[in-house]
């Protein structure tokens, strides 16, 4: 998809992707922008709030807006938005972040493509849309400072989704004993290994 560098094209891209998702978005023409893109995150998501404070702050000719859109239509969302020269990147919300990876493919951080899952996206120095994820290291980070060194330390992670993924990684790399307690996703021996959880209760 070429650059916008008219009105027209930028009302044809606005309606091609007011068309994929369920919310509807405006965005000056010219400006570059980031979304956070999930199930309903137009429902009440902070962060365009907390980024365009920051990016008005900062003098930043950025607007990051929310975008609705159902698992069937992710991948159409994304293959729009990778085209589009003045989509920097943003957040992956729930359900999203499982099937944003697999979408991803290679174009994935080393963490999340153990995770299996991504939060965060950005363009890379060739301009291409690539992933990575925040969750686990953030919720590593926190719990390092409330009780202090995690090795060995049994840590029970309630549900195997996107987040519960990169927190159980994390912390295992991190030398604490995962324990994985879920219902509603089925998971394998290896890919037990792979995040690294030593204990699974269903």
């Amino acid at each position: 998809m070429p650059e916008a560098s008219d009105g027209s094209f930028h009302n044809k891209l606005l309606n091609l992707i007011n068309s994929i998702i369920s919310n509807r978005i405006d965005i000056p023409d010219g400006l570059s922008f980031a979304a956070i893109i999930g199930e309903n995150p137009s429902a009440g998501a902070r962060s365009p709030k907390l980024w365009n404070a920051a990016f008005s702050a900062l003098g930043v000719g950025t607007k990051m807006v929310p975008m609705d859109v159902s698992r069937e239509r992710l991948n159409s969302l994304l293959e729009v938005l990778s085209k589009t020269s003045n989509f920097i990147g943003g957040a992956i919300a729930v359900p999203h972040k499982v099937a944003a990876a697999k979408w991803l493919g290679d174009r994935v951080s080393l963490e999340a493509k153990g995770i299996g899952a991504v939060n965060c996206l950005y363009r890379d120095e060739f301009g291409r849309i690539v992933g990575t994820n925040t969750d686990g290291e953030a919720s590593r980070f926190s719990l390092i400072e409330k009780i202090g060194c995690i090795k060995e330390k049994k840590i029970l992670i309630l549900g195997s989704g996107g987040v519960g993924r990169a927190v159980s990684a994390f912390m295992s790399s991190g030398g604490g004993h995962v324990i994985w307690a879920s219902r509603n996703h089925p998971s394998t021996h290896e890919e037990h290994q792979l995040i690294g959880i030593k204990q699974v209760i269903a």
